[in-house]
């Protein structure tokens, strides 16, 4: 709705004057010729189409609105996780068998990550979120209905792959609106999103099937995507100015009876060759680019972790502890605390790291990195060596939260540091990088319980602890040489 209202008030300021003469509304609209005499369209100074020219707190609803998106699609990707020994039992299946309806999602998320850069760039960011989110909902419904596991595992991948687009265009739509300073200060708090979605998910899960049955999970994620989606149909805008400024340009002709209005987008290549383009950059990123490369690995890290947890924490403290499903799942609020803890931090050190409105490096954002770096084997090995019935269990519930911290601050400085470091080609630069974290989060649900099973919490834990640990130079070395590393690179801006 918010979308027709702001682009029939696009026609309405072209049309107001277009009732001088024609040659007066050529005058008055911001153009610059190119090479094959066409008139490329402009925003003109101020111009209220333009999204970085709204005012602050609409730019706000804006995010609202998305991060809205965001948290539930993430929601989803968990959701499940709660109720998977109980669906189990009802579908006559190994437990490890259902665990492939989460890890199916989020193979789906990792696929449509890959398209949904280039969709988006080619018909706009709001039609992707609303074309997308609504056949998301319809899969989500059909999951809750499914009448066998086969049915079910196809509908979550369904429901993953139409999930993407909210889950990997979230940033370009910060990008529309946010000059780099203000972006600084509205990341932090639009991370919570994507974190909080996947941690806060599984405490209600519990809750929910022990109360309702497996299938309200879905009906529940179905209801509050659907209050998400109805309120981005009302009140969400189209951000993505190439494509305002090719209805500007479409109305300009119109009025003035001249076809070389046009602009850049409309001069630009197909939806196929944006896939083939966004493809190659993205094959380009996971192979050859050392940033790309080490960061989305680090990423993809936490991931994992935290969808291991889904099925981990039934060793760490239902095995251990003796939790029930419910109080199992509800430990996941020690990782949300520890998340709302890492905001000021990541907030209040970009500031002092960063003072004044010149735009800094991208190194400068991975100050609150640098150190939770060294946070994140501490709290994994933390639980592994502490989890014992004669420990109690709020050892465990604090390094849970001290993992919290460490993810917030590490998920946010290097997600900053690759749309700083990387400008118009961060869009590729983040797609490489959700496509590995979800399919290797994928990977990670399956294997999972038999890795819990084979090593124990203890060295399962320690394990990925030294994983951490070998990752933990990585913010450092970047934020001590990453200057001369970009200015090395072929796509990173100098």
């Amino acid at each position: 709705m918010e979308g027709l209202l702001q682009f029939r008030r696009l026609k309405h300021s072209i049309q107001q004057v277009g009732q001088d003469t024609g040659d007066d509304l050529q005058k008055q609209i911001s153009t610059k010729e190119n090479d094959g005499g066409k008139r490329i369209v402009d925003f003109d100074v101020d111009d209220p189409n333009n999204p970085c020219n709204w005012s602050l707190l609409y730019k706000l609803l804006c995010t609202c609105l998305v991060w809205n998106l965001v948290f539930v699609t993430g929601w989803a990707s968990a959701a499940g996780s709660a109720a998977h020994e109980v669906t189990a039992k009802d579908f006559h299946v190994s437990k490890i068998a259902e665990s492939l309806s989460t890890a199916m999602y989020l193979f789906g998320v990792g696929t449509g990550a890959l398209l949904a850069g280039p969709i988006s760039e080619t018909i706009g960011r709001l039609f992707t979120y609303l074309s997308t989110s609504m056949f998301y909902l319809i899969w989500i419904m059909a999951s809750a209905l499914a009448p066998n596991f086969a049915a079910q595992i196809v509908f979550k991948l369904l429901a993953g792959l139409f999930s993407a687009a909210s889950m990997s265009i979230y940033g370009g739509t910060l990008a529309d609106m946010f000059e780099p300073n203000e972006r600084a200060v509205v990341w932090p708090f639009f991370a919570l999103s994507p974190l909080l979605g996947p941690t806060i998910a599984p405490i209600a899960s519990g809750w929910i099937v022990d109360c309702m049955g497996w299938r309200w999970v879905d009906w529940v994620t179905l209801i509050i995507s659907g209050a998400a989606f109805l309120a981005a149909v009302a009140f969400l805008p189209e951000t993505f100015s190439p494509i305002i400024l090719s209805f500007k340009a479409s109305l300009v002709r119109k009025e003035t009876g001249d076809q070389s209005y046009k602009s850049e987008h409309d001069e630009e290549a197909n939806l196929l060759t944006r896939l083939k383009d966004n493809l190659s950059m993205i094959v380009y990123f996971i192979f050859r680019e050392t940033t790309t490369l080490l960061f989305g690995i680090y990423i993809t890290l936490l991931y994992m972790l935290i969808f291991g947890f889904l099925e981990g924490f039934n060793y760490i403290f239902t095995q251990t502890y003796h939790f029930d499903v419910g109080y199992r799942f509800t430990s996941f609020g020690a990782i949300g605390v520890g998340i709302l803890l890492g905001l000021p931090y990541v907030v209040l050190l970009n500031h002092f790291s960063s003072p004044g409105p010149k735009v800094p490096p991208p190194e400068k954002r991975l100050k609150p990195a640098v150190f939770a770096s060294v946070l994140l084997p501490i709290s994994l090995f933390w639980i592994g060596w502490t989890n014992r019935p004669d420990i109690s269990y709020w050892s465990d519930l604090g390094a849970c939260c001290l993992f919290g911290f460490a993810l917030m601050a590490l998920f946010t400085s290097t997600y900053h540091y690759i749309l700083d470091a990387y400008g118009t080609n961060a869009a590729s630069a983040l797609a490489a990088i959700t496509f590995m974290r979800y399919f290797a989060s994928g990977g990670m649900v399956l294997a999972t319980e038999p890795l819990y099973k084979v090593l124990t919490v203890k060295w399962m834990l320690t394990l990925l602890g030294c994983v951490a640990a070998v990752l933990t130079p990585v913010p450092w070395i970047f934020s001590w040489k990453g200057t001369s590393m970009r200015r090395r690179s072929k796509w990173a801006e100098a």
